[in-house]
């Protein structure tokens, strides 16, 4: 169990959830398809930034995963991403 932590920018793309962090360069593209599950912890990893984080559940190559993000504008990803999730899983 691994945290990478920095600031980068987090895309509802085509078919993709996309995270680019800037420093260190490192990228995420999590398909719609293989999302499971959207949660709002506190905590991740045994860390807490005591704000709720968009915490998403998917599937990879290796099983299961999940990555977590700190957002200004939390109302508004869980429901995004849970609607697009499920007409990409019909």
């Amino acid at each position: 169990m691994a945290q990478i932590r920095g600031n980068g920018i987090l895309v509802l793309a085509e078919g993709v959830l996309y995270f680019k962090m800037w420093a260190p360069a490192k990228e995420l593209s999590i398909p719609f398809t293989s999302i499971t599950g959207v949660e709002t912890p506190k905590f991740f990893l045994g860390k807490s930034k005591m704000r709720p984080l968009l915490k998403v559940n998917f599937k990879n190559k290796d099983g299961n995963d999940d990555a977590a993000w700190l957002l200004a504008n939390m109302p508004h990803w869980q429901p995004a991403i849970e609607k697009i999730a499920a007409q990409n899983n019909k």
